[in-house]
């Protein structure tokens, strides 16, 4: 079996807002620390998928400043890497306002990386003739180069992307199921901690997007029309979470994939029906070991960051959860997998911002419907689209078209977002 304990601790860290712009003041922190001394100026080289996803959210404790350039100049002046992706907490007053007037003197330049991963950032600042830069590529917070004046400068081994492992290894979902379902908490007190740790942070930020005007307000709505459904209160905490994170809510997530959205589209839905049925803890934890396992393994088969929407694979993934904490057996859950994956698997993403939370209440719903289906006998049929009858194998499929068919579609959306005006971009 895959080390599925190691994969967790690497995958379900805390990160405050949108994880591509902290991603990108994690790298100029890390650049400026080297440098030791303000910059001049900044310089980001991003790949077309981080671009897309850092220009229209806000950066969180910036007081609504938005984009990549916000993100860089807010790490740049205020940002801790030693806090890795939640290196925008210790931000105050002053550094806010360093960060403000340096982007507002058009100090920040940032220019579309061409022919590199999906997830690349590289920040070069520069005093004088000092200058230092930092890479980031293949995760959040996955340095890969560190550099100043010319010279390399020591860098702890980065670990091997998930996306690459995945693709070597592909998925088996009966095996997680054992890794599941055979897993002992007492032996594995770090990943009690990690669980717990997610229902805390994920239940608290769905919360203040309930009580407080976020975003679109896409949780609030889906609550108002029917606050006395279940079914409706799962996807209203999973989309308000998203409401407040996009706007630039100071509370942290943790984290599924590299995304924030996928954490909480994968862990909420689970806590909120565990809460109403008083179910264990031990019960949703194993739930959410099982639900997070399984957004892992099919992001990473897709690749950190595409067209294709990554809620819908981490919705998947809750509706599995759900069917494991109702009793259904590996048989329904797959079919709740497969219905989940061919129903919403056509939504594609153009960058994150307030949307993102509408597109989870629709994965959602897509993934409540496949549970209500397999729990009555009913799925979709092997043999017609991409149903291919083994699970592994239509994870795979879906997979491949995402991350390989959609290239051009991911090129064509960004086309489109940088005309209609991506901050900065070159």
């Amino acid at each position: 079996m895959k080390d599925y304990a190691r994969i967790l601790k690497e995958e379900l860290v805390p990160a405050m807002g949108c994880t591509e712009p902290i991603a990108i003041a994690l790298c100029v922190a890390k650049a400026r620390e080297l440098l030791g001394r303000a910059p001049e100026s900044i310089d980001l080289y991003c790949s077309g998928n981080i671009i897309k996803n850092a220009q229209s959210v806000t950066v969180p404790g910036t007081g609504g400043m938005c984009g990549m350039a916000a993100a860089a100049a807010a790490g740049c002046f205020g940002g801790d890497p030693a806090l890795m992706l939640e290196v925008l907490r210790p931000i105050d007053e002053q550094a806010l306002a360093q960060a403000r007037d340096f982007v507002a003197a058009g100090r920040v330049r940032v220019h579309h990386a061409r022919g590199v991963d999906s997830l690349y950032i590289r920040a070069r600042l520069t005093s004088g003739e000092d200058w230092a830069e930092a890479v980031i590529e293949g995760g959040h917070a996955r340095f890969v180069s560190l550099m100043k004046n010319g010279r390399s400068l020591p860098v702890a081994a980065a670990p091997e992307a998930p996306a690459e492992e995945a693709q070597e290894t592909g998925i088996d979902v009966a095996e997680i199921l054992h890794f599941v379902e055979s897993l002992d908490f007492g032996s594995h007190q770090d990943l009690v901690d990690l669980i717990d740790r997610q229902i805390d942070y994920n239940l608290r930020i769905a919360e203040e997007g309930l009580e407080n005007s976020y975003g679109a307000m896409v949780g609030r709505t889906l609550m108002d029309a029917a606050p006395d459904s279940l079914r409706e209160r799962i996807r209203a905490y999973a989309a308000a979470g998203s409401d407040a994170r996009m706007a630039g809510c100071t509370l942290p997530v943790v984290i599924n994939s590299g995304s924030g959205n996928q954490g909480i589209t994968a862990s909420l839905p689970l806590i909120v029906y565990a809460t109403e049925k008083n179910m264990s803890q031990e019960a949703l934890r194993r739930g959410l070991v099982w639900s997070n396992l399984l957004a892992i393994q099919m992001k990473a088969l897709v690749g950190k960051l595409s067209a294709f929407c990554g809620v819908v694979s981490a919705a998947a993934a809750a509706g599995a959860g759900l069917a494991f904490l109702q009793g259904l057996d590996l048989a329904q859950m797959e079919q709740v997998i497969s219905t989940s994956l061919l129903t919403a698997g056509g939504i594609f993403c153009d960058g994150a911002k307030a949307s993102c939370a509408s597109k989870i209440a629709v994965a959602l719903d897509c993934s409540l419907l496949a549970l209500d289906m397999a729990k009555n006998g009913r799925s979709l049929k092997t043999g017609q689209g991409l149903n291919t009858g083994d699970i592994n194998q239509t994870i795979r499929e879906v997979a491949r078209i995402a991350r390989e068919g959609m290239r051009e579609t991911d090129h064509m959306i960004l086309e489109s977002m940088l005309k209609t005006g991506a901050q900065g971009a070159g």
